[in-house]
């Protein structure tokens, strides 16, 4: 994979701030051809920014709106 495109897939895990974002960025992660370390580097950061999402939703500070469900399940992609 183009080294910029993965820090570019990194910085825009990173900037998720809402469950229907996290949506739209995993589905990016997934429609992505790269390597196996990569795609398993990338799942687990979308696996703790939906886990944050859910502890902030949990505590009462929700996602921000904008589509988002409100649900507390975490989004886990398949690899």
């Amino acid at each position: 994979m183009n080294a910029s495109l993965y820090f570019e897939l990194v910085d825009a895990v990173a900037r998720v701030d809402g469950y229907a974002e996290l949506i739209v960025v995993a589905e990016r992660v997934l429609a992505t051809e790269m390597h196996a370390l990569e795609r398993r580097v990338l799942d687990r950061a979308l696996r703790a920014r939906s886990e944050a999402l859910d502890l902030r939703y949990q505590l009462g500070a929700p996602a921000s709106v904008g589509g988002d469900s409100g649900e507390t399940t975490s989004l886990v992609v398949a690899g």
